[in-house]
């Protein structure tokens, strides 16, 4: 648009004409009628057709008025976000300006996730854009915190309006919930009561303090537990990671966890609040320990291992199940431990009974330095391999063979001879000391 500019002359009270104008115009009047008077009548014709070609050239001249620019700000009057779990969500905008909005572009981002997502949006004739997002086709991680904003374009006029956020919860549910320390349960309304959710809270608290112990790792501002009244809606809400088997899942990077706990089971609730919930916090920790750059170097068989190790009431199941694949020869390579285990669910069960127990094994031989020298190799970007080769001074292949030799039964005759020998050393340790005060009696006696 041209660069105009459009004085206000001052104006005559009479007639509203400029002064100036006025002025001009009453002296040409005068030169023209003196002119007039005096010229012969050819010179009067002449003169009169150049005064209108002059007039006729002039307004050519002029072309069209400048135009004045009515591009004023841009006002948001409305901007909001509206989401139907796992279905869709609905953006909504309401912006106005004196003059034509040309563009509108949505931008928003999930917690957890790298990219951010923008769309060109429509606008109608009266400011108003109403656009929704499929989450069957492009998931969100479930109760993340989701961020969004708008860069809205006029004719002259670009405004990108302030962050907003909403928590993209599972609102198919009303939940209830109560907090202590950092640290908030929510439960399904009408599947639990007070009583569940603060049993939850102390098994949470007491797992984080003593979990934390071992790792010395930094907390997270906040951790949120959402527990399911049973497997089917967790597995709905499972369904946009992959994972539907799972009775229980941890997000580190937004300090989420989702798990199923039946409030009316019949093996009572105490029981899974004691397994799942210590084993998913420890996700949480060894993410803060590892960092979010270095956590994805961290073997799945530590990862999964010590949370499982870490359960303050370990299944049964995971013991028999070794034991069977160790003497059928179904042992899992730790190798292949490394990373992302299975989905086959019976695969996946060995991988996680073989993991706590590895972990296990290197607490007792190495203890929690071991564990915490470990997390920091791979916090450092090592490999499977050369973390344990850079921290336990042993190799991959090292190590597996020693741990599966821990799990061979020992016989009753090496038991005895084992129990045997601490007896007697015990009584030779107790000669060497008896000897020489026995010597310096018969030196002293023969004196």
């Amino acid at each position: 648009m041209a660069n105009c500019k459009i004085s206000k002359p001052q104006r005559d009270a009479y007639s509203g004409r400029p002064v100036a104008a006025i002025s001009q115009s009453r002296e040409w009047n005068s030169r023209l009628q003196d002119y007039f008077r005096g010229a012969r009548p050819e010179a009067r014709k002449i003169t009169s057709l150049v005064l209108a070609f002059w007039l006729l050239a002039a307004l050519f001249a002029v072309g069209e008025p400048c135009p004045v620019a009515a591009d004023g700000p841009i006002t948001v009057i409305e901007s909001n976000a509206i989401h139907s779990f796992a279905q869709q969500i609905t953006f909504t905008l309401h912006a106005t300006s004196d003059a034509e909005i040309t563009q509108v572009y949505l931008f928003f981002r999930a917690a957890g996730k790298e990219q951010t997502e923008a769309i060109p949006v429509e606008i109608d004739s009266t400011g108003k854009v109403n656009y929704m997002h499929d989450l069957r086709r492009s998931p969100l991680p479930p109760f993340a915190t989701v961020t969004f904003w708008w860069h809205i374009e006029g004719v002259e006029t670009t405004t990108v309006t302030d962050p907003q956020q909403f928590e993209y919860t599972d609102n198919r549910f009303q939940w209830e919930q109560v907090s202590a320390g950092g640290i908030t349960i929510h439960w399904i309304r009408g599947h639990g009561n007070p009583v569940f959710g603060q049993a939850a809270l102390d098994i949470a608290t007491a797992s984080v303090e003593e979990i934390d112990a071992e790792l010395r790792a930094s907390r997270p501002e906040s951790i949120n537990i959402y527990i399911y009244d049973g497997q089917p809606n967790l597995n709905a809400a499972m369904a946009l990671t992959g994972r539907e088997w799972v009775v229980g899942q941890a997000q580190p990077e937004l300090g989420v966890i989702v798990t199923a706990i039946p409030f009316e089971s019949a093996d009572g609730h105490l029981g899974r609040m004691k397994r799942y919930i210590p084993h998913e916090i420890t996700h949480l920790l060894i993410y803060q320990a590892a960092t979010q750059a270095g956590y994805r170097y961290v073997p799945e068989w530590l990862d999964e291992g010590l949370a499982t190790a870490n359960e303050q009431l370990p299944s049964p199941d995971h013991t028999l199940v070794l034991e069977e694949a160790r003497t059928q020869g179904w042992l899992l390579p730790l190798e292949s431990l490394c990373v992302p285990f299975p989905p086959n669910p019976q695969t996946a069960f060995l991988a996680y009974a073989q993991s706590g127990s590895v972990v296990r094994f290197i607490r007792e031989q190495y203890g929690a330095k071991g564990i915490r020298d470990l997390l920091a190799a791979y916090r450092d970007g090592a490999s499977c391999a050369v973390g344990v080769q850079e921290s336990l001074n042993v190799s991959l292949s090292g190590l597996e063979t020693t741990w599966q030799a821990s799990l061979e039964p020992q016989s009753p005759w090496r038991v005895i001879a084992n129990q045997v020998g601490v007896w007697v050393s015990l009584w030779l340790l107790s000669l060497l000391v008896a000897i020489p005060m026995i010597g310096r009696r018969a030196r002293q006696s023969s004196d």
